[in-house]
């Protein structure tokens, strides 16, 4: 026999070995030797050479060789990358993400929300898995398991990145088919909270404009408010970006708190980089903020880029005027001004709502722009995003009165 050798004679009795099996009388174990699709030679082992054998006293039970064997060959005629195949998940995202970082520059934020995707999964027993044997099923008890945790926009981004993390494999044959490419999750309950009334928006800003513990935030909310500007590109504006003379406001940077440090970055997107133009009101806002511009000592503050590049010259300035202000710096700012107006009007309170809420409240009051201006004032690379995301239909007051003014019109 082609497979009769000296090892055999120590082999349990009434085993039948077929082509490349053999038994190891050293580790008792019976092994498969094969050459994989790059003319490696490889070999796996098992206590139990069928399904149905026992497994010796104190081992533990894992596959046994021929169940093994049925793996490798189906691997074999997909020509799959057996070591791409053992990669665990989290080693394939790794993999996949510097193949990635190194194909194109990503923004900071972008890098962000994948490095989180990595750490998730790391507390996930999917994360853990060989990739090759990674099944829809795993997949569907990860996403029941996440819905517990996060809310579909997060859940998204994971997939979406897991989906493509999986797609790289199939491409370079670590796997036959991608396991996530059934698993979707509903967003709908990640929409962001909607613009607030007209109503509202000028109550409020009546009431910081007035209440002398709010009146130094009035300029920065009344901006964000009748600009649509990102709170990171506000805080990332320099005097070089305020164009007084033409009324209008180049949007070109942002300033983001990193590691405990204020660092300026690029606009979230490249159609982040943009032109707004002035409303009398925020022209008037820039000219008092501009007015009362100081700094301590004469010594401006200065921010650098993740290239070391400098930057100086920030329109707006912390309480102490000695520091720029980031997004945290907003959002407290912000806080602290709906906290008085409820306390003042306790009959008729103000929901609350965060800093982003004010682009949404842009974009609302804005809707009777031509779509493709508005898109281009917000900065979007798409339209969807400013109409289905950003804009919301505004109460049904507002509506009444709009329908009846362009009845009468026509009428």
């Amino acid at each position: 026999m082609a497979n009769k050798t000296m090892s055999e004679k120590h082999k349990p009795a009434r085993k039948s070995l077929r082509v490349n099996e053999y038994y190891n009388p050293k580790t008792k174990r019976y092994e498969y030797r094969y050459t994989d699709t790059f003319g490696k030679k490889r070999v796996i082992s098992s206590y139990r050479l069928e399904a149905m054998d026992q497994v010796p006293k104190g081992k533990r039970v894992g596959k046994s060789l021929r169940e093994k064997e049925a793996e490798i060959q189906s691997l074999l005629e997909n020509d799959i990358n057996i070591d791409g195949s053992k990669l665990t998940l989290i080693e394939l995202l790794n993999e996949y993400l510097e193949t990635l970082y190194n194909r194109k520059e990503l923004r900071y934020n972008t890098k962000r929300s994948y490095d989180h995707v990595v750490k998730s999964l790391e507390q996930h027993k999917l994360g853990h898995m060989e990739i090759g044997s990674v099944k829809p099923v795993h997949c569907e008890k990860w996403l029941t398991d996440m819905k517990k945790k996060y809310r579909g926009s997060t859940l998204h981004i994971q997939i979406t990145l897991i989906k493509r993390a999986f797609e790289y494999a199939v491409d370079y044959d670590y796997v036959v088919k991608n396991p996530f490419r059934r698993i979707y999750t509903d967003t709908s309950d990640s929409k962001v909270m909607g613009a607030l009334s007209i109503e509202d928006m000028n109550r409020f800003l009546d009431f910081c404009k007035n209440d002398p513990r709010s009146a130094h935030c009035y300029e920065i909310l009344y901006i964000l408010f009748w600009t649509g500007l990102r709170v990171s590109e506000l805080c990332g504006l320099t005097l070089d970006n305020i164009d007084m003379e033409r009324h209008l406001i180049r949007v070109e940077k942002q300033l983001q708190f990193i590691n405990r440090v204020h660092v300026v970055l690029n606009t979230k997107t490249t159609n982040g980089i943009r032109t707004i133009p002035m409303t009398d009101g925020v022209y008037e806002c820039f000219k008092k903020v501009l007015d009362k511009r100081y700094v301590n000592g004469g010594i401006e503050p200065v921010c650098y880029d993740q290239n070391g590049n400098a930057y100086d010259g920030f329109v707006f300035l912390g309480a102490r005027k000695h520091n720029t202000i980031v997004r945290s710096s907003v959002s407290e700012y912000l806080e602290n001004c709906i906290r008085r107006y409820n306390a003042a009007n306790p009959d008729k309170p103000i929901r609350k709502f965060e800093a982003h809420t004010c682009r949404h409240t842009f974009a609302t009051n804005m809707q009777d722009l031509p779509p493709k201006t508005l898109q281009s004032i917000l900065g979007h690379s798409d339209i969807r995003m400013t109409m289905n995301r950003y804009v919301s239909a505004k109460n049904e007051e507002q509506q009444l009165i709009e329908v009846n003014a362009i009845a009468n019109s026509l009428a």
